[in-house]
């Protein structure tokens, strides 16, 4: 067993030689899960070459026990140039979700063979993604998908991940330490867009990228095929321009974490080079700057005014929480936060209102950065009720904030895990979906009354803080109510008595609820739908109703006009 650097498209090539034998085969073991509970049918595909003709085995096994549970498939390899091959396995007896595999690939004689790119797929892949992913992202309609990162992009050069797949570099991600395959580019990331309708947002190397790489990829996405780089999409095989309407200019370049890391100063003159070679490409598009707090802002707000139109908003809080604090105090000082938001919008927007007409805040990433398990953190039913109170916060700030997403999409505190191949949603996830499907668009003036609590002030200052929140929004029409109720209080029901003024509804309503038994509570690999939507309905009288909003949860309940 070699690494042989005549490789097909990577660093080194494996290479095996087998000078005689006394078992069957002699080759490679990888160790694999695969997503046995949905799929039986699987594609291997792989370069290979080999200096005279030789015959390839592969089989899948079981990692502990060896035993066999697909079927068998042999591929000959006949050429001593580098060739492409496929081939199918299908497993043939039943395995429990989670088990690990293995996949077997030997000569059964002597011989020597180079393997490259070797890749293992399920059938039923949607253009190359999970199944369960795309499910998942369609049912919750989810609206804006921001890519590649996040701090992954200010060392990322988008011409790494375009072109035939098996052909790409394969690169280190400098950022997180890694291995960069780039088997998911441009066209790969729009092609999921498209799968689940979000609307793509693109975020830039402004770190050690340069205005012209950015404005190239302006034109690969958006140029004619006319244009150098929009001819090179026609060649990959998308001749019609891709449109991508929003562009983030750098990630983060306030951190010091961050690669290309700047001074304010210096980032408001990056801005400036960034937008002027973008908007040179597409004059179309709409771009958003780095932004964060009021001393970094003022100067890219200051130098050009009139080229800046939204600026970016990281809500991502409590990543410095000792793992040894007071669960509860967390919980509640992170619930204090979503109540403070309103506050910390307003003086961006004040800061911003001084020099532009119409300032737009983007919120292009927004998680509780907590990974503790003791503690609230971003796989909890906490994110979710977090993440109630920051769209809530949004919506009033009567179009301020022009966007969220959430970070991430799968894994990385995101909305959807995926271990051991089975994809199953965390609470945010839900939450996510409950406002994303609702109907309702013109928000409902709304007059509260809650009992309250007073925050420790580790997140944001010390305040009066409403148990309850509460959300109204009418759909286009105007002929449903969409009421959202979340109930922060960690312990104890509220008892709510709901009045609706100019809104006669009809008697049946639709009822949606998002809870847990704890702000720890959890959906787990092996219980991955402990915390889930739950549907109901029920009858009302009159426009006044009343309602036990129970403990940590997002009520959704969905009022029809009667006519």
């Amino acid at each position: 067993y070699a690494l042989d650097t005549a490789s097909f498209n990577s660093e080194t090539a494996q290479k095996i030689t087998v000078r005689s034998l006394s078992t069957k085969q002699a080759g490679i073991r990888q160790a694999v899960y695969l997503p046995v509970h949905r799929e039986r049918d699987y594609e291997i595909s792989f370069y290979a070459r080999s200096a005279r003709p030789v015959e390839l085995r592969m089989t899948i096994s079981k990692f502990d026990d060896k035993k066999r549970i697909s079927s068998k498939n042999k591929v000959k390899i006949v050429s001593s140039e580098w060739q492409r091959y496929t081939t199918k396995l299908k497993i043939k007896r039943k395995v429990e979700k989670g088990t690990l595999l293995e996949l077997a690939i030997g000569l059964s004689a002597p011989g020597t063979i180079w393997l490259d790119q070797l890749a293992l797929f399920p059938e039923d892949n949607v253009e190359g993604f999970d199944a369960d992913v795309v499910k998942y992202s369609q049912e919750s309609k989810l609206s804006l998908l921001r890519f590649p990162g996040g701090n992954f992009v200010s060392g990322y050069n988008w011409k790494d991940g375009i072109g035939p797949v098996d052909k790409r570099k394969t690169t280190k991600n400098r950022t997180w330490n890694r291995i960069e395959y780039n088997s998911v580019g441009t066209d790969e990331y729009i092609a999921f867009c498209r799968l689940v309708g979000a609307e793509p947002l693109i975020c830039v190397n402004a770190g050690d990228g340069t205005p012209q790489e950015a404005a190239d990829w302006v034109e690969y996405c958006n140029g004619s095929t006319d244009t150098k780089y929009g001819a090179l999409r026609a060649k990959n095989g998308h001749p019609e321009p891709y449109n991508v309407v929003y562009w983030e200019i750098g990630n983060e370049l306030w951190g010091e974490w961050q690669i290309g890391y700047t001074t304010p100063e210096e980032y408001a003159i990056r801005y400036e080079n960034f937008y002027n070679a973008m908007k040179a490409v597409d004059p179309t598009i709409k771009t958003i700057a780095n932004g964060q707090y009021p001393e970094w802002n003022a100067p890219v707000i200051k130098r050009k005014p009139e080229i800046l139109r939204s600026l970016s908003l990281h809500t991502v809080i409590a990543h410095r929480t000792p793992p040894d604090s007071d669960p509860e105090e967390v919980y509640r000082a992170i619930m204090a936060y979503t109540s403070y938001y309103p506050t910390e919008l307003q003086i961006l927007y004040d800061q911003m209102a001084e020099y532009i007409k119409e300032p737009k805040i983007a919120v292009t990433e927004l998680q509780i950065f907590i990974n503790e398990r003791n503690i609230p953190n971003n796989h909890s039913l906490s994110e979710a009720l977090f993440y109630s109170g920051i769209i809530n916060a949004s919506i009033r700030s009567e179009g301020f904030v022009e966007m969220i997403t959430h970070s991430a999409l799968v894994n990385h505190a995101g909305g959807l895990i995926k271990y051991k191949e089975f994809v199953f949603p965390n609470p945010v996830y839900y939450a996510r979906k409950l406002y994303s499907t609702q109907t309702g668009t013109i928000p409902v003036k709304i007059e509260l009354k809650s009992p309250v609590y007073t925050s420790s002030g580790r997140y944001s200052p010390t305040m009066e803080v409403p148990y309850l929140d509460a959300m109204g929004l009418f759909n286009d029409d105007g002929s449903e109510l969409n009421l959202i109720l979340t109930n922060r209080h960690p312990e104890e029901a509220i008892e709510t008595q709901i009045i609706l003024q100019d809104f006669s509804p009809a008697k049946k309503v639709k009822m949606q609820m998002l809870s847990g038994d704890s702000f720890l509570s959890r959906n787990k690999w092996d219980d991955p739908y402990a915390v889930k939507i739950v549907e109901s309905d029920f009858s009302v009288k009159g426009n006044e109703i009343s309602y036990s909003v129970p403990k940590l949860s997002i009520v959704l309940m969905t009022f029809t006009k009667n006519d």
